[in-house]
């Protein structure tokens, strides 16, 4: 019997909207531009694990995402989240290839997921309480497929390195098992489990009424494989509202609409898991033959479902207290930092506090300063160019607030990092030739060129470097022609604001290189 057309269209509407997500998701992170640079602030503040920690638009997220859960289930799942869409996908590629090739049915079927996933929201959320964010980076959707995204910049050349390849090992097994098991993943996700919990307390899920023949075909097309068509139960806590069943029953057994309450033939074990699960009406001849459960086994889910929402608490509220985000006493004598963070982060606590790995301060720099080299946190490297000084992009896209956008007056007073000049290896020193190129570069006037009084050279200069103006930029450092380079950069323990750019007044009989002038060497 075929589906009627009118059947298909919620499915294939869903289907769709999350292709586009996920489009939109690829581009702006493969596509570094102020185009995209837009849909991706947009994008990942709708992001749920990361708007937990945002404020703004991120926060409202939040506030928007509970009650529509609440109401109409895992919306945001089916939708929204770019690592579930990209599983489905493969799975359906997967399915695709092996119909073709070797003539065998969709690669599906129920299957049951252990009760302990639930303790990866509750030690993500403490995780997060505690300025603890490994484990975040390890689960969390959006810091997967951001990884994932880096590592195609790096193969592509965008980005140069191993360490994005290997941080990328982790949501490149989630996509390979993809293929096989369809959504598993979304098992073992903080975001998913918290959302299914939600869910439960829809009015509205995917149910299959009495009429239906058990053929198994909705079961082979969901991919998050939790329709058990023998028992004609979904879980309602796993499904991710694909509609994909719906639009392949033959039987029109299966849709969305109110949700089904346990009829009274159902046995005390599978009301105890309704917490779980959508139960369905059973047939009087199914009914007779099913037996009472066991009372302890009755205790231990309802047990299990109290300790699960308990799970599902903690990952929500986790990311919102930061007990130990501040530093602690002894940081500010620290005898260094190990990378220059992104003009914004504050401080090396408050910023692994808050990243969750997502990468998109990497993906939006204009200069491509921001890399992923050497730790799962994002940090500025100058080998090739300095942080842009009229700039403030990463700090647009972070969704979490671990990156605090600036103002552009802020910006400009932000120290960073600081530089230091070591004239001995200028050069102007070493070859006795003229240069400039850092005071020619530096955006605040550290750096300005004086007379150099050398005897048979007349009108040569040399640099002379300013600390109080210096914001650690970079940009004299990825300037210097010299070998090893005049100056270096050392990362500031925690940023804070300078006195500003030198002024024109301030430069005196000093002489600096005109905006447009080309470099002496």
């Amino acid at each position: 019997m075929a589906v009627p057309l009118v059947r298909r269209v919620p499915a294939a509407l869903r289907l769709l909207t999350a292709l586009a997500v996920l489009g939109l998701f690829v581009y702006a992170y493969l596509s570094p531009s102020l185009a995209s640079n837009s849909i991706m602030a947009a994008l990942a503040k709708w992001q749920f694990s990361a708007a937990l920690s945002g404020a703004g638009v991120a926060g409202v997220t939040v506030i928007v995402l509970l009650p529509v859960t609440v109401l109409f289930g895992r919306i945001f799942c089916s939708v929204l989240c770019p690592l579930g869409t990209a599983q489905e996908l493969l799975w359906r590629l997967g399915n695709l290839i092996r119909m073709r090739k070797k003539g065998k049915s969709p690669r599906a079927g129920y299957r049951a997921a252990p009760k302990i996933r639930y303790l990866i929201p509750l030690l993500a959320g403490i995780g997060a309480a505690l300025a603890f964010s490994p484990l975040m980076m390890v689960f969390d959707p959006i810091s997967n497929f951001g990884r994932m995204m880096g590592a195609l910049r790096s193969l592509f050349g965008k980005d140069s390195g191993v360490f994005p390849l290997l941080i990328a090992v982790p949501p490149v097994l989630i996509l390979l098992a993809a293929v096989f098991h369809g959504r598993a993943f979304c098992n073992w996700c903080p975001v998913g489990l918290t959302l299914g919990l939600l869910s439960r307390l829809s009015p509205f899920a995917v149910s299959i009424s009495a009429k239906c023949v058990s053929c198994g075909i909705c079961e082979k097309k969901c991919p998050a494989r939790c329709i058990a068509s023998k028992g004609k139960k979904i879980e309602a806590g796993r499904c991710v509202l694909c509609f994909s069943c719906a639009a392949s029953c033959p039987q029109k057994s299966v849709g969305y609409g109110p949700r089904l309450k346990a009829p009274a033939e159902v046995s005390p074990e599978e009301r105890a898991m309704g917490d779980t699960s959508v139960f369905l009406r059973h047939s009087p001849e199914a009914a007779d033959t099913m037996r009472p459960a066991d009372e302890s086994r009755r205790v231990f889910l309802k047990r299990m479902g109290r300790a699960s929402l308990f799970c599902g608490a903690a990952y929500l509220l986790g990311p919102s207290l930061k007990l130990f985000a501040r530093a602690p006493a002894g940081e500010a004598s620290a005898s260094a930092v190990l990378w220059v963070l992104p003009p914004g982060a504050g401080s090396l606590w408050r910023y692994s506090a808050r990243c969750i790995g997502c990468q998109t301060c990497v993906a939006s720099c204009p200069a491509g300063v921001i890399k992923t080299k050497d730790s799962p946190f994002p940090a500025l490297y100058y080998t090739e160019s300095g942080c842009q000084y009229n700039c403030v992009e990463c700090g647009r896209v972070c969704p979490t607030g671990a990156i605090h956008r600036l103002d552009m007056e802020e910006k400009h007073r932000t120290r960073i990092a600081l530089s230091t000049l070591y004239f001995e290896r200028c050069v102007v020193n070493t070859r006795r030739e003229s240069c400039g190129a850092c005071a020619e570069v530096c955006p605040t006037g550290a750096i300005t060129m004086v007379l150099y009084n050398e005897p048979g050279i007349p009108y040569l200069t040399r640099p002379v470097f300013e600390e109080a103006y210096c914001i650690g930029c970079g940009a004299c450092y990825a300037a210097c022609p010299a070998e090893p380079r005049a100056f270096t950069i050392a990362a500031a323990t925690e940023q804070t604001l300078t006195v500003g750019p030198r002024s024109d007044e301030e430069s005196g009989d000093e002489l600096r290189l005109h905006s447009g002038e080309d470099f002496p060497f």
